[in-house]
């Protein structure tokens, strides 16, 4: 939902020893996902639920709520001038050169803290956890949302992995792309599943 873990892939991919550096990277930013919708499905079930609302109107109630939200933040994304992202990625990249291999898996790790990445694998979560899955459904969801979630990240390395020498040129271009449109992206990207979300929660009610 960010361009920043996508620049920051395609930074490691062009970076000296990117194989070694991109693997624990994605290990990073899997696991981060991992954990947080684990531990947000796994969390709901120990909330009280108001008696009077069904498995339904709750996650409908869920939805319109976090729909909502989403739709406010594209729009300020949309309005918004600053380039902190983009600050915060030369901060990050400043540090590539001698930075160790476990040091990616921290970054990865805490990319997923970030309060956008925060929101989305916790609202992903909680409609798990109201839906009431078996343990191995369950797993199962919060691994395909990990990996879902990390697209920007798995798909950019999985290119990579075919074909290196060819993959370079595309991929520095794809990066000098997303500095200029990365901000409209997201926020487009946002708006999207803001608004399917909101829709489809009322369509629930």
């Amino acid at each position: 939902m960010s361009t920043v873990p996508a620049s920051i892939t395609i930074i490691i991919l062009l970076s000296p020893h990117p194989r070694r550096r991109a693997l624990a990277f994605l290990i990073g930013t899997i696991a981060g996902s991992v954990v947080i919708v684990g531990l947000s499905s796994v969390g709901m079930g120990f909330m009280p639920v108001i008696p009077r609302w069904n498995q339904d109107e709750l996650q409908a109630a869920l939805g319109l709520l976090i729909g909502a939200f989403l739709i406010v933040y594209a729009v300020y994304l949309f309005r918004r001038k600053s380039t902190g992202e983009s600050a915060m990625l030369v901060k990050i990249t400043a540090r590539f050169q001698s930075a160790r291999t476990w040091e990616f898996i921290g970054l990865g790790l805490g990319l997923n803290l970030r309060p956008k990445a925060l929101l989305l694998a916790i609202t992903a979560g909680v409609l798990i956890s109201v839906q009431e899955p078996s343990p191995l459904e369950r797993t199962l969801l919060v691994l395909g949302y990990a990996v879902v979630a990390q697209s920007a990240v798995v798909l950019p390395i999985t290119y990579w992995v075919r074909s290196p020498e060819r993959a370079e040129g595309k991929l520095a271009a794809a990066y000098a792309w997303l500095q200029r449109n990365g901000r409209i992206v997201t926020a487009a990207a946002i708006l999207a599943i803001g608004v399917f979300i909101a829709g489809y929660s009322l369509l629930q009610l």
